[in-house]
């Protein structure tokens, strides 16, 4: 997965798609001030759906698919883009009553604060067959 910016340092690349995946935990999922705290003030996102949401609607829709919900995730590749804002770049699907659902190609953008990293814009498009 290629973009613009540069490589971010491994130690970088680490952090943040820990951080990426902790937002795939069940726990942090079904925990509404953990999401707070990783959701940027600004965050939006275009779900696989197609469908656009805001920060209220991720803090109220996520917890509620919690328990339905296990995803899985990899070929992670990390850019910073400016000082205080990265790429993470992945794949994920999601396993519904453990069925394996369709691939979707993520890209998530995060922005740093004094009290770290919290991520602004999401994104998922379904991977072509």
């Amino acid at each position: 997965m290629s973009g613009a910016g540069r490589l971010a340092d491994a130690a970088l690349a680490a952090e943040l798609e820990a951080l990426e995946r902790a937002l795939h935990a069940p726990q942090v999922r079904a925990d509404r001030e953990h999401l707070a705290a990783l959701l940027d003030e600004d965050f939006s996102e275009i779900g696989s759906s197609g469908q656009c949401h805001g920060r209220d609607a991720a803090l109220g829709e996520i917890p509620q698919e919690r328990a339905q919900v296990l995803i899985e995730s990899d070929q992670y590749a990390v850019r910073l883009l400016a000082d205080d804002l990265a790429q993470v770049r992945y794949r994920s699907r999601y396993h519904v009553d453990g069925q394996a659902q369709r691939w979707v190609l993520r890209s998530s953008l995060w922005r740093r604060h004094a009290q770290g990293w919290r991520m602004l814009f999401h994104q998922g498009t379904p991977e072509a067959r």
